[in-house]
C-alpha cells in the first residue's frame, strides 16, 4: 500500500534547461542598493515632499534608467514618484504622459503643483482627436486619445512616457497598445505605473517588459517558462502559469520595484473586510426569475468551451437584475448610521436601481459612471470630500477603480463582483489609502442561487496566481462573514438549497462556505473576490479558455 502511494509521488524538482535570457540576467551578479545622490538635481519642493519609500523608489528607477515599472500598492503615491523621475529627465522631455480619461486633469495639476519651474503653457491636456498637439513640453492624453492620434504623436516624437495604470496597455492586439508600443521604440525613457501590472495572469505582463527593453525576450520564450504555454489544436495557449517564483526575482532585479502598504505604512489605518449574504426574499421580484437563475446554473455546469462563457455572461447580467431589490434593501439599513460610504456596481441596471433607491431616501449622493464627463469628475469627487451632506458615492467598478481619492468614506461596498481580483483591490484602495485617518470596512454583498455562487470560486484561483508571481499582496482570507438584515423570518430553509455544483466546484466557493455557515453568526472563512465590466456583453474570451492573441504573438519574435 505504501509502495503504491510512493510510486505516484511527483517530484518536487523538475530538472531542466534555464533558458538564455534568465542566465543571462543571473548572471550579472548581486544587485546594489541604488544611490540618492540622485534626488539632489530634483526639484527641491518635489524632493521634501516624498516619503524615504517614495525616495527609493525614484532612485530605483534612476539607476534603472528611467526604464521602470513602479508597482506598488494602490494609495502609495506612484504619481508623486512618477513626477520626480520625469524631473531628474528633462532634458529628454518632451514627455508624454497617458492616463486614463478621468485622470487626466489630475496629472495637469499635479504637474503644475509639484514642478513649479515649468511653465504652465509648457503642460497641455489632449481633450480631443481635433486638438493641436504643438510644442508643448509635457502633453497629457487618455488612453483612447492616444490611439486615435497615434500618428500625429508618432511624428511629434517624445524621448520620455508615463503610462499611468499600465495594465491598460496588456492586450497585444489592441491598437491603443501597437500605438504604445511605437512610442516606446522611440523613447529613451519610460515609467510604467500599476498597482496590479497584471489582473489575472503572467501573459498580461509582457507587452508591459516589451515596452522597457524590446530585447529582453520573444513571447514563446517567456510563455513557454511563465506561462506554461504550448502547442493546442486552437494554437498557441499561454492561459497558465509556471515558474512564478522565478519570474518574481526577475521582475524585482530587471524592471520593478513594488511595495506594499504593510511594509512601508505602518501607521496606516487598518482594512476589515466582510462578506454579507444578503436576503433571499428580496431576490425574485420578477415571476419566473428564479427559474431563469437555477436553468443558468444547470446550463452552466453542463456546458463548456465558449458556450459555458455565454452562458455565464448571461447569468452574470441577470445576477444583477436579481440582486438590485436585495442590494437596495441593504442599503436602506446602512443608511440609518449616518456615515458616508461607497457603493461599487457594474450593470447599468444596478447602478440605476441603487441612485433610485437614495433618492427616495431624500439622501444627497453623487454617481460617476462611463458616461460622466471628465471633466466633472473631479467636482464631484471634491463634493463628496469636503460637503458633510453628501453621504454616498455611487460608482462605476471599471471607470472607477482608480484614479481617484475618497478617504471621507471609511465604508466602501460592492453590489457586484469583477472577474479580476486586482479591480477589487484597486476599487477598495479608493478609500484605504494615504490621507485615511480611520480604519475602512469593506462589505462584499453576495447573493445564493446566482452568479455569485460561480465568480466567487474563480476569483481564488487568479488572486493565487498573481500572489505567487509578487503581484498581488492581497489576502482576502480574513474576511469575516455575515447575514444582512432579513425582514422575512428564518433564512435557514432557504440557505439549505443549493444550486448544481459547477465543474471543479470546491468547498472553497461561496456554495460551499453558505451551506456549511450558521445563519446569525459571524465566521471567520478563506474569501475570494472579484469583479465584472460595466456592459452586459461582458468579453470573457481568453477568461476561462483559449486566448487568441497568444497566436498573434507566438509567432513574433519581439
Amino acid at each position: 500500500m505504501l509502495q503504491e502511494g510512493i510510486a505516484t509521488l511527483s517530484p518536487h524538482v523538475v530538472i531542466g534547461p534555464i533558458p538564455a535570457f534568465v542566465m543571462r540576467e543571473f548572471s550579472n551578479g548581486p544587485i546594489s542598493k541604488p544611490s540618492r545622490v540622485c534626488l539632489n538635481v530634483i526639484e527641491p519642493s518635489l524632493v521634501s515632499s516624498l516619503l524615504e519609500f517614495q525616495k527609493e523608489g525614484v532612485a530605483f528607477a534612476i539607476d534603472k534608467g528611467g526604464r521602470v515599472l513602479i508597482a506598488d500598492e494602490m494609495g502609495l503615491g506612484k504619481t508623486y514618484q512618477a513626477i520626480a523621475v520625469a524631473d531628474f529627465y528633462q532634458q529628454d522631455w518632451p514627455l508624454l504622459i497617458c492616463s486614463t480619461a478621468s485622470t487626466r486633469d489630475v496629472w495637469a495639476v499635479k504637474m503644475r503643483q509639484l514642478l513649479p519651474h515649468v511653465p504652465v503653457h509648457h503642460i497641455a491636456v489632449l481633450n480631443s482627436g481635433q486638438d493641436f498637439i504643438g510644442e508643448s513640453r509635457v502633453l497629457i492624453s487618455s488612453y483612447s486619445l492616444m490611439e486615435r492620434c497615434g500618428e500625429k504623436l508618432l511624428e511629434r516624437g517624445f524621448g520620455m512616457l508615463i503610462f499611468d495604470e499600465s495594465h491598460t496597455l496588456k492586450n497585444f492586439k489592441a491598437k491603443c497598445t501597437t500605438v504604445a508600443l511605437a512610442l516606446a521604440k522611440r523613447a529613451r525613457r519610460i515609467v510604467l505605473l500599476s498597482g496590479t501590472p497584471a489582473l489575472s495572469r503572467p501573459v498580461e505582463l509582457f507587452t508591459q517588459l516589451q515596452m522597457l527593453d524590446g530585447r529582453f525576450c520573444s513571447f514563446k520564450e517567456y510563455s513557454t517558462r511563465y506561462c506554461a504555454g504550448k502547442q493546442t489544436t486552437f494554437g498557441w495557449n499561454a492561459m497558465g502559469q509556471s515558474n512564478l517564483a522565478e519570474l518574481n526575482l526577475l521582475l524585482a532585479r530587471k524592471f520593478m520595484i513594488r511595495r506594499t502598504k504593510e511594509e512601508v505604512m505602518s501607521e496606516l489605518t487598518e482594512k476589515n473586510r466582510e462578506t454579507v449574504v444578503l436576503d433571499p426574499s428580496y431576490l425574485w421580484t420578477r415571476e419566473g426569475l428564479e427559474d431563469d437563475m437555477n436553468c443558468f446554473a444547470t446550463d452552466y455546469s453542463q456546458s463548456k468551451g465558449r458556450q459555458r462563457e455565454d452562458i455565464l455572461i448571461k447569468f452574470y447580467s441577470t445576477t444583477a437584475e436579481a440582486k438590485a431589490p436585495a442590494v437596495c434593501a441593504y442599503l436602506k439599513q446602512v443608511l440609518k448610521e449616518k456615515k458616508k460610504f461607497i457603493v461599487f456596481a457594474h450593470h447599468h441596471c444596478m447602478l440605476d436601481a441603487i441612485g433610485k433607491c437614495l433618492s427616495k431616501q431624500n439622501v444627497d449622493y453623487i454617481r460617476i459612471d462611463g458616461s460622466t464627463r471628465s471633466d466633472l469628475r473631479a467636482p464631484l469627487v471634491e463634493k463628496f470630500q469636503t460637503k458633510e451632506s453628501c453621504r454616498v458615492a455611487v460608482l462605476s467598478l471599471k471607470a472607477c477603480n482608480a484614479g481617484i481619492t475618497l478617504t471621507a468614506a471609511q465604508l466602501v461596498l460592492f453590489a457586484e463582483l469583477d472577474w479580476n481580483p486586482s479591480t477589487l483591490a484597486q476599487a477598495e484602495s479608493r478609500a484605504h489609502r494615504i490621507g485615511q485617518m480611520d480604519d475602512v470596512t469593506v462589505r462584499y454583498l453576495l447573493a445564493k442561487k446566482t452568479a455569485d455562487d460561480i465568480i466567487w470560486g474563480m476569483l481564488q484561483k487568479k488572486q493565487q496566481t498573481l500572489t505567487k508571481a509578487g503581484l498581488c499582496n492581497e489576502d482576502f482570507s480574513d474576511a469575516s462573514y455575515a447575514q444582512a438584515p432579513s425582514d422575512a423570518g428564518n433564512i435557514e430553509p432557504f440557505l439549505a438549497k443549493s444550486l448544481p455544483s459547477p465543474r471543479g466546484s470546491k468547498p472553497g466557493t461561496l456554495d460551499g462556505f453558505v451551506q456549511r455557515s450558521n445563519p446569525g453568526q459571524v465566521q471567520q472563512r478563506k474569501a475570494e473576490e472579484g469583479s465584472i465590466g460595466e456592459t452586459k456583453e461582458s468579453n470573457l474570451a481568453g477568461f476561462l479558455a483559449h486566448d487568441e492573441d497568444d497566436d498573434e504573438l507566438a509567432g513574433l519574435e519581439l
